[in-house]
């Protein structure tokens, strides 16, 4: 069998999520956020999040750096190396396991 030229052999879900985002994500608004209070843990919590970008939402594994009652500041780090982050509605993002 042939490779796929076009669009090559990596078919992970995280290739085919960086292939239909933008570098940027949608971040909650600092209105949406609130003036509550910010807990920022001492080592990176790892978790998986719904995050927005303009063309779709996408499930990234990510570390939550920082969250308030309503919502979690997430960072995850893109194949090419570059580090992204957003604020996201509390119920987007789950916990999981270490690797």
């Amino acid at each position: 069998m042939g490779s796929n030229r076009r669009y090559g052999s990596d078919v992970t879900d995280q290739a085919i999520n960086e292939a239909v985002t933008r570098p940027r994500p949608i971040s909650l608004t600092p209105a949406e956020i609130g003036q509550l209070d910010v807990t920022e843990p001492p080592k990176p919590e790892p978790v998986k999040a719904w995050v927005r970008y303009p063309e779709t939402p996408v499930q990234v594994e990510a570390r939550a750096i920082a969250w308030t009652e309503r919502a979690v500041k997430v960072e995850w780090t893109m194949r090419d190396g570059s580090v992204q982050q957003a604020w996201v509605w509390r119920s987007a993002v789950s916990v999981r396991k270490s690797r």
